[in-house]
């Protein structure tokens, strides 16, 4: 018996040491993580003030106001009477009986993640539903009509996978309206893909770029210069639109950390 008690009493001690030491390292991981975060909250909030007084846009680098487009907001049809529509107010709606843009397997540059079908999914009904605005009817989405619009034109979009996944979405939309043949694609690249419409002269590209400003990731510690564009805007220029994205990466956790 005696015995027994001196056993029990060590696999006690072993118990409350191992307690101890998890919860010994359960403290440092968040401390870590607060440092982390109080790292962020500096790099984003504690700009040098040289920066804001000396930063000025680049001279080669003009930024002009869009056109009204007339053609397009006169086939956006009123409801009661209404002169103004927020296209943005709004819910969707449900249609099971209206044709799909396009079929996810004619895209070959979805990526694997955005693509449910090449994962094995069997139900489509996801892909019927409709936004519809409360103020007036949207007219659908003519792919043809859209690329007539942008005909000679560059349409750039830079930032992280939200943007990534916008030009997939729009890429596949305008490729399921011309034959395959007169496109012209190139998304071997993760930083880089481009669609392009022959007959139209349409350019569509994407550039990863999560901060949109210079990351400097060969030395230590890794440096955001705020102050200076990400590497790929040198190929902004003479874009005709461009759509930018930032955000999620300033509080990434994982492998890149702002």
């Amino acid at each position: 018996m005696e015995t027994s008690s001196k056993i029990s009493q060590k696999w006690m001690l072993c118990a409350t040491g191992s307690f101890i030491t998890c919860f010994f390292l359960l403290c440092i991981k968040h401390n870590n993580e607060a440092g982390h975060f109080r790292d962020l909250r500096h790099a984003m909030f504690n700009v040098p003030l040289s920066l804001n007084d000396s930063f000025s846009p680049s001279g080669n680098l003009e930024i002009t106001k869009p056109a009204r487009c007339t053609e397009y907001e006169g086939d956006i049809i009123q409801k009661n009477g209404n002169n103004t529509c927020n296209i943005f107010e709004g819910r969707w709606v449900y249609k099971p009986k209206e044709s799909r843009y396009y079929e996810a397997p004619q895209c070959p540059f979805l990526s694997e993640q955005v693509s449910c079908q090449k994962n094995g999914r069997l139900d489509f009904d996801y892909e019927n539903w409709s936004w519809e605005a409360h103020d007036c009817v949207i007219p659908s989405f003519n792919g043809r009509y859209m690329l007539k619009r942008l005909t000679d034109k560059r349409v750039t979009i830079v930032g992280d996978s939200l943007n990534r996944n916008q030009w997939e979405s729009l890429a596949c939309l305008l490729y399921s309206t011309i034959p395959p043949s007169r496109a012209y694609l190139d998304f071997s690249s993760g930083s880089y893909k481009v669609f392009k419409a022959k007959d139209y002269n349409v350019t569509v590209e994407f550039y990863w770029d999560p901060f949109l400003v210079q990351f400097d990731s060969n030395n230590a510690p890794k440096t955001l210069r705020l102050e200076t564009l990400g590497l790929s805007s040198k190929h902004w220029q003479g874009a005709d639109i461009m759509v930018f994205n930032t955000g999620h990466w300033w509080v990434h956790l994982g492998k890149f950390r702002a």
